[in-house]
Order: C-alpha cells, then sequence, then structure tokens
C-alpha cells in the first residue's frame, strides 16, 4: 500500500514526516511481533533510541561549526 504524495513546504516537513511514517510506528508499537513488551515500553524505547540520534547529530552539526 503507498502512501499519497505530501506537497512539502519548509514549514511543515515535521508534520509530514509525521505523517508519512506514524503507521509504521503504530505498527512497531502495537504489533504482535513485541509481545514481551507492553506498548508503552516499546515507545518509551523508540523514544529513547529516537533522542540519542538527535544528540548524535547536534554533535555532528556542533563540530563542523
Amino acid at each position: 500500500m503507498e502512501s499519497p504524495s505530501i506537497q512539502i513546504s519548509h514549514a511543515d516537513r515535521l508534520s509530514a514526516c509525521r505523517q508519512k511514517i506514524e503507521d509504521a510506528v503504530h505498527q512497531i508499537i502495537f504489533g504482535d511481533g513485541q509481545v514481551e513488551f507492553s506498548p508503552a515500553e516499546i515507545a518509551m524505547a523508540i523514544a529513547d533510541i529516537a533522542d540519542d540520534y538527535i544528540l548524535t547529530v547536534a554533535k555532528k552539526h556542533s563540530a563542523t561549526h
């Protein structure tokens, strides 16, 4: 199933990105493949991974300036 095309301007890139990936993230959080973890635990792990990535990107960005 292909997502509909989204017209992206600079102002709504975050919103457009979320729209594109939200279903996939919900599948990860609520999918049957992770039965040993609660949806809240999975969501917290995703947030932690995202936070680590943001910190890494910020460090790389500050090192180049």
